[in-house]
């Protein structure tokens, strides 16, 4: 059981991680200069993350498109 709780939280470490990094998600912060305070705010790019589904997926549709084809060829 320990073991399944590390890898579901590696694996979520991972996609966020993944996000931030082609810009799924995004965080700001900002400074009150009245109070002092800070906020910050974290934001989700739906669009971004569905061309990029969409561009994985033709990636992996390709190459076994192209394998089919030789296959009918040869």
């Amino acid at each position: 059981m320990r073991n399944l709780l590390f890898v579901l939280v590696l694996l979520l470490v991972c996609v966020v991680g993944l996000g931030f990094y082609l810009e799924w998600f995004k965080f700001s912060s900002s400074r009150d200069p009245e109070t002092g305070r800070v906020g910050g705010q974290l934001s989700f790019d739906k669009d971004k993350l569905k061309s990029d589904v969409e561009k994985a997926k033709q990636k992996l549709s390709s190459p076994s498109s192209q394998a089919k084809e030789q296959e009918n060829g040869n």
